[in-house]
């Protein structure tokens, strides 16, 4: 239950800071590169700043106190090599599903963030971007996914 809560309270302000900031990943690097706009940008490298900070923080603290070791690890899959991370079921699953998010969200004019604040904020044409956002993802987890699994 404290988990429940914990990430229904992480979501709140995270939507609170992503109305606020009007914070958009793809945007970041979009306006970098066509008018070397950084005001985006600076928003996507805080971001992943601070989510490495966390999971460092994170891990510290499950090897200091034992007890919730289980809630705070981070679980990950070590590779021999970057060939065979990119080579593996899991590593072009993510890349065609990143493909296409980033190429579909430019198109859309953001990211599924900016996409999800707007929406809130009443804007239809978010809410469409949304539904076919997560048909999309239907589609792609019963076809793409099972396809690419059969082939390798």
């Amino acid at each position: 239950m404290i988990l429940v809560i914990g990430s229904l309270l992480i979501g709140l302000i995270a939507g609170f800071l992503g109305q606020r900031s009007r914070m958009c990943f793809i945007g970041g690097f979009r306006d970098f590169l066509m008018i070397r706009d950084k005001d985006l940008l600076k928003g996507t490298i805080a971001f992943f700043a601070s989510a490495w900070l966390t999971i460092w923080i994170l891990g510290a603290l499950g090897k200091l106190i034992p007890e919730i070791y289980s809630i705070t690890n981070v679980k990950y899959v070590m590779y021999p090599s970057f060939l065979s991370a990119f080579s593996s079921k899991f590593g072009i699953v993510s890349l065609t599903g990143g493909l296409g998010l980033g190429l579909f969200s430019t198109l859309a004019g953001g990211c599924p963030l900016r996409q999800h604040v707007m929406a809130g904020q009443g804007r239809i044409d978010s809410i469409a971007y949304l539904l076919g956002f997560y048909i999309g993802i239907i589609v792609y987890y019963t076809n793409t996914v099972k396809i690419i699994a059969l082939i390798i």
